[in-house]
């Protein structure tokens, strides 16, 4: 199977057979997100991907920045048009998921990477 930033997609089911039925690595971090893939174990003839992207809304300075704000709201439109699901999580982070087929997990990989790039704060 292919590799995606180094990290074996066979080696990732084999852990999440091991782990609860799955298994997640994150991939990049950047200033406003952490970019990750995993794979889930619903049955085993039928293993699923994921991609996740964990935004956070705020710096870790006090003072609310809307520039950064901003920057993830757009972040946060941009992924719910490709199909991904938001969710708040308890820490305030956003999560965002697209299950994906294991021919796609490394393209839709590259293509969020572009677009957390292309909407980083700076």
């Amino acid at each position: 199977m292919k590799e995606i930033n180094g990290i074996n997609i066979d080696s990732l089911l084999k852990k999440a057979k091991s782990k609860h039925n799955e298994a997640f690595q994150v991939l990049a971090r950047m200033q406003n997100c952490r970019v990750g893939v995993g794979a889930r174990l619903e049955s085993v003839e039928y293993p699923s991907f994921f991609i996740e992207v964990l935004a956070s809304p705020c710096t870790n300075d006090r003072a609310v920045n809307l520039e950064f704000v901003e920057t993830n709201l757009r972040l946060l439109k941009q992924l719910e048009k490709r199909g991904y699901v938001l969710n708040c999580e308890e820490d305030g982070s956003i999560s965002c998921e697209l299950t994906v087929s294991s021919k796609n997990l490394a393209a839709e990989y590259e293509a969020i990477i572009n677009l957390v790039g292309e909407n980083t704060y700076s």
